[in-house]
């Protein structure tokens, strides 16, 4: 999906480590690390699936630890650092300091969902840079989450689907699920929290939902109201939806009364295709991490240090 414009950050701003390139591996079995690295910006490189594959890493300053890892995900043909500037993860996470930020670069910009990279392991990468932070950075396996903006938010909503054991929520960010080509089934493992943000203005992924053609793929997608609903009756929401926010036409909503805990979401902002952090309505990451923050993976250990 087309994504907002590329804003790289300055390079006098970011604390970059060394590129350091290690093999890949990655189970539910963390990696335990009682130190972390210094607060600021890296970034790495693993080998995964035959190919080095880059990320970079938000560290918070004063973290409390073992942190939580929130995995970022960019558009199609954006990249890793204009997600890293825009949509305001590393300012969500500065604030809280419970959470490290990792961004990953998607092959040729883009991710493995709605047709694009279907040959690419993008979910075993997912676990890989997990593990990787793990080694830097304590972590508590049980509370590592995914977010992405336009594509990114499409993989977020797969990983959702399919990946409910290893996540333990996901943020889409103007993407809604898609129901051509089928390139995955939605059967997640378990209930578990899933937050839309929706641009009501939104020409290219349309509130109503509809079909796209971008990069020669052609994406139908189901209406913002859809989506949300399908997430409700996936995790046995009951009841009408809260109203937690609302500002002329635009509004947060939430069923708080579903299977297992989980908060199901979606908020239709005042905004296009993009980042939708200058609405009224504030960051999305802000009200993600809301959630978030209350949500664990069942099973997985809250200390990769612990066991």
């Amino acid at each position: 999906m087309h994504t907002p414009l590329t804003r790289l950050a300055a390079a006098s701003a970011l604390a970059l480590s060394a590129l350091l390139v290690l093999p890949a591996t990655h189970s539910q079995a963390a990696v335990c690390n009682t130190s972390t690295l210094a607060a600021g910006n890296h970034s790495f490189t693993v080998s995964h699936g035959g190919l080095t594959r880059s990320y970079r890493l938000h560290i918070p300053r004063n973290l409390t630890t073992p942190a939580a890892v929130v995995l970022s995900l960019h558009g199609l043909g954006s990249s890793a650092s204009a997600q890293q500037s825009d949509s305001g993860w590393d300012t969500t996470a500065d604030n809280a300091r419970s959470f490290v930020v990792a961004y990953p670069d998607g092959v040729d910009n883009a991710w493995n969902v709605a047709g694009f990279n279907a040959g690419v392991d993008d979910t075993g990468l997912m676990k890989a840079i997990v593990d990787h932070v793990s080694a830097r950075v304590r972590i508590a396996p049980n509370r590592v989450y995914i977010s992405g903006t336009s594509l990114g938010g499409g993989f977020s909503h797969k990983m959702a689907c399919t990946e409910a054991d290893f996540f333990a929520a996901a943020a889409p960010v103007v993407f809604h699920l898609h129901s051509s080509p089928q390139d995955y089934v939605c059967a997640p493992s378990r209930p578990i929290s899933v937050l839309e943000y929706a641009g009501t203005r939104d020409l290219l992924v349309r509130y109503n939902g509809g079909t796209s053609s971008v990069a020669g793929q052609t994406v139908t997608h189901l209406s913002a109201n859809a989506s949300f609903q399908k997430w409700a009756e996936l995790n046995g929401c009951t009841g009408t939806p809260t109203t937690t926010w609302s500002f002329l036409s635009s509004n947060n909503k939430q069923y708080r009364n579903c299977n297992g805990g989980v908060v199901v979401g979606l908020a239709s902002l005042a905004c296009g295709h993009g980042y939708c952090t200058s609405t009224s309505f504030g960051r999305p990451s802000d009200d993600a991490w809301k959630v978030f923050s209350t949500q664990v993976t069942p099973g997985l250990p809250a200390d990769a240090c612990s066991r």
